[in-house]
């Protein structure tokens, strides 16, 4: 008993596609809706052509307006989110913020930039996109994605102080990524060809300090950067131009005075979980243990843990494996070093700083546990006590398990609210 159907193109086949709706159901939930069917220059025909809408889309906000209920994916997330700003469905744009803010990582980070360029006010998702390449560069870089992106967005990559890789390897990864797009543009192998495709993100490379000969023994080899260029100051100069974006958002990082255009990681923050000279409750007896578990209410990145010790092991070292898990306990990251105790972090305590190679994205609500294994045993200081929750820097941390003392802090970086 349809009354009216939009003509839209298919995802599918590309072609023109009729999807039957009812005017009176779209109007409930839709004020602009209501203005088209109802209002006084209502729309009459039976057809409503949308050329700025596709077929899944467009469904997907059909099954909001019919049913309070949507099906979003990475790539339709952002077009949804247009229709519901278009048609003022309020609701479901609610909706898409939240699964944007879940659902962004490292696989579909540029997917996500890349379809923000086609839609206005999307800066703050801008700037959370950005923050997971500066935290988590390697892991953006290894994405499918990341062969997709333009020559613009890759001056944008390549233009940021704060990428969590070196420079070798972002080499690495730009070269590579210049080899598909000439492949895709049938162009010959050649290095002017190479050097045309990757565009003014060439001259944003930046000779490291302490890796230069290796390095330069690189550069040369790939006939891509010349004896000449390498023979600049100890970094190239970023371009100051701004090309196909405006001022990009950063976040809080450390710059190094004597090496200005050195790209520095971005300064990560601890979420201090124990009170000194506190001690345990009665119920909670004073006790070593190997794990622990915390939640979060919004996404952000772990990037380590400190553990604590006794006054008596100062300048003891262990060796330690540490691990990240998902409340599944699938492993999401595992690092083994050997550490030395020191006074040290936020609150003063003795123990060492356990970093992940990368920072770990973790999304809200799910339970995540940090392990460790050591062959000797870590004793404790006597009068520690426990938060069971504690606000930092915007981020309300859960630790649900009452007995866990031996990590101290939580190492971590917070993402950007979109809304």
């Amino acid at each position: 008993m349809s009354d009216v159907s939009f003509i839209v193109k298919d995802n599918a086949t590309g072609n023109k596609a009729s999807i039957p709706a009812h005017k009176y159901v779209l109007s409930i939930g839709s004020p602009v809706f209501f203005r088209m069917f109802y209002g006084e220059l209502a729309e009459k025909s039976g057809f409503v052509e949308l050329v700025d809408a596709d077929s899944g889309s467009l469904l997907e906000i059909l099954r909001f307006l019919y049913s309070d209920e949507c099906k979003l994916t990475a790539r339709c997330v952002l077009r949804v989110m247009y229709l519901a700003e278009k048609y003022m469905a309020n609701g479901l744009l609610e909706i898409c913020a939240d699964f944007l803010m879940n659902e962004i990582d490292a696989d579909n980070v540029f997917e996500v930039l890349t379809q923000c360029q086609n839609f206005r006010d999307t800066e703050k998702l801008q700037q959370q996109c950005w923050n997971i390449v500066d935290l988590q560069t390697r892991q953006c870089l290894h994405a499918k994605n990341f062969m997709e992106i333009s020559q613009g967005m890759l001056n944008d990559l390549v233009r940021r102080d704060t990428l969590n890789i070196d420079e070798q390897e972002l080499f690495e990864a730009i070269l590579t990524w210049a080899e598909v797009k000439r492949r895709t543009s049938c162009l010959e192998s050649k290095p002017q060809n190479i050097k045309e495709v990757i565009g003014d993100a060439l001259s944003q490379i930046r000779v490291p300090q302490t890796e230069g000969p290796v390095f330069f023994n690189f550069a040369l080899k790939s006939e891509i950067l010349t004896p000449e260029s390498l023979t600049k100051p100890r970094f190239f100069q970023p371009n100051c131009s701004h090309h196909g974006s405006s001022t990009l958002p950063v976040m809080k990082r450390e710059r190094s005075s004597q090496f200005p255009w050195q790209r520095r990681a971005l300064k990560p923050f601890r979420c201090c979980r124990l009170s000194v000279n506190e001690p345990p409750p009665l119920f909670a007896p004073y006790e070593r243990t190997d794990s622990f578990s915390f939640i979060t209410d919004q996404a952000i990145c772990i990037s380590g843990v400190r553990i604590i010790s006794s006054e008596r092991k100062v300048n003891d070292t262990y060796t330690v494996t540490t691990k990240l898990s998902e409340g599944n306990r699938s492993c999401l990251s595992c690092v083994q070093a050997t550490y030395s105790v020191k006074y040290d972090g936020a609150e003063g305590l003795p123990g060492f700083d356990v970093y992940f190679n990368e920072p770990i994205l973790v999304k809200p609500g799910p339970k995540y546990f940090i392990t460790i294994f050591c062959p000797v045993k870590l004793d404790l200081l006597q009068r520690i006590g426990k938060k069971d929750e504690v606000n930092c820097e915007g981020v309300n941390f859960y630790f649900p398990d009452s007995s866990h003392r031996q990590f101290s802090e939580l190492i971590f970086h917070p993402l950007v609210h979109l809304w």
